[in-house]
């Protein structure tokens, strides 16, 4: 929470791998009591979907959990519909990010077992 923080100090969670960078996150907001960490792709370069793990190709509703799809789109690099090893629940657009974003992001859970997981 960040009123347990060091005063000055700001925390800012981020999400990211080599194939998109890092998406930032939803602006803390201290009226909304809402600690929900949402995090938004750095677009056009990068765009999350969230997908029905047993149907890849229907994008789930917002605030239902899904599979984190990203297709990246550089210059340098196209990869359309990665399937990432994580889900979270789709969140939807905001003011400062007017695209899909992604919330309460883990490792996919049925890899809970299988996977050696890196930092969540």
């Amino acid at each position: 929470a960040r009123e347990e923080l060091v005063p000055g100090i700001d925390f800012v969670p981020t999400y990211g791998n080599t194939l998109m960078g890092l998406a930032t996150n939803k602006p803390f907001d201290p009226q909304a009591k809402d600690y929900t960490i949402t995090y938004y792709p750095p677009s056009p370069r990068a765009v999350f979907e969230l997908v029905d793990p047993d149907n890849p190709d229907r994008i789930v509703d917002y605030g239902e959990t899904g599979r984190v799809i990203l297709t990246t789109l550089t210059r340098e690099f196209f990869m359309p519909r990665f399937l990432e090893r994580d889900e979270g629940e789709r969140a939807a657009p905001i003011e400062a990010y007017p695209w899909d974003g992604v919330s309460n992001l883990r490792l996919f859970s049925r890899f809970q077992e299988s996977v050696v997981v890196g930092v969540y």
